[in-house]
């Protein structure tokens, strides 16, 4: 019985080489069948492995990566005005927002586009879909994709990086049980960050008060 499902699917994978991880690290942003975290660290594992050498891992799939991004990205840019608007405004309100909410956090990601561009591809699931909410606020395409390709960068060089040394480290390395430890992990961390800075906002917001006072 084949317990380790990710370990079988790069096995497939590298029998394609170059080509194999670039357009498995496309597809992932379009049809996510196997979480991007688990694929990396398996390819990390690969390249421990000798299946190929992890510089050109990480720049084969971030290629792939930044490819998909900026096609999500130009598809819901080339909506215009008028339907992107309507599609936010009904995305909205599936989440029970109302128009000066949208509004507001429109206002909120224009101001603030490139960080967030970076900061949301490093958090599971959002970073597919990002890009195409970034395309339908009519954000600037060179610097959102600029910071988003920083933060592809940064979460695939973690996880080969994670699975390369891991398998070196293991005796027998899981492709399947090194995901979800590290998504473990990831989110562990993206908590506390989280936490730590609605503390900082809401000291920000008491020293303002009594300031206005």
């Amino acid at each position: 019985m084949d317990l380790d499902p990710v370990g079988t699917v790069m096995a497939w994978i590298s029998a394609y080489g170059l080509i194999g991880l670039f357009a498995v690290a496309f597809a992932e942003r379009f049809v996510p069948v196997m979480p991007s975290y688990g694929l990396l660290l398996a390819i990390g594992i690969g390249a421990a492995d000798g299946a190929w050498s992890p510089t050109t891992a990480f720049l084969a799939t971030v290629t792939g990566s930044v490819g998909g991004c900026a096609s999500w990205f130009y598809a819901a840019r080339g909506l215009g005005d008028a339907r992107s608007t309507r599609a936010l405004n009904r995305i909205g309100r599936l989440f029970g927002m109302s128009a000066d909410r949208i509004q507001r956090g429109t206002d909120s990601f224009r101001r603030n586009q490139t960080a967030l561009a970076f900061a949301l591809q490093l958090v599971p699931t959002v970073r597919l879909f990002a890009p195409a909410f970034a395309g339908l606020l009519r954000g600037n395409a060179r610097n959102l994709l600029a910071a988003s390709a920083a933060g592809i960068a940064v979460w695939n060089g973690l996880f080969i990086s994670i699975g390369y040394y891991a398998s070196h480290s293991m005796e027998s390395a899981n492709a399947t049980v090194l995901a979800v430890t590290a998504l473990g992990g990831l989110l562990l961390t993206e908590g506390a960050l989280f936490w730590i800075a609605r503390r900082i906002r809401a000291r920000r917001a008491r020293g303002a008060a009594l300031c206005a006072t």
